[in-house]
């Protein structure tokens, strides 16, 4: 399998497409009607508002490994690209026992 590193791009996108998709399921559905009420055959019709479901449903589950990926990546932050080094800072101040005798 492939491994793939989504964006939030990605995201946007495939809600871009799901939008879409739904847009065209509604104006075949409309269609549909329109032939019923025509008393036309519709099942040309209703044969590609099947293929219609279908892709919905492949572009919904792709969203889902989307956001999936994306929500795994924000929760494990090793998946992220590495960070700036460190500034580094003053050394620490130790605790040393005083000597056993003075002069």
């Amino acid at each position: 399998m492939v491994s793939t590193r989504y964006r939030r791009k990605d995201l946007k996108l495939a809600r871009c497409h799901i939008v879409k998709a739904a847009h065209r399921i509604a104006d075949q559905e409309m269609m549909i009607r329109a032939l019923e009420l025509k008393g036309s055959p519709a099942g040309p019709a209703y044969a590609l508002l099947d293929r219609l479901y279908d892709n919905q449903r492949r572009k919904l589950d792709r969203l889902k490994l989307i956001e999936a990926m994306l929500c795994e990546s924000i929760v494990f932050p090793g998946l992220r690209p590495p960070s700036l080094p460190p500034v580094k800072t003053r050394p620490h101040l130790r605790l040393v026992s005083p000597p056993d005798h003075l002069p």
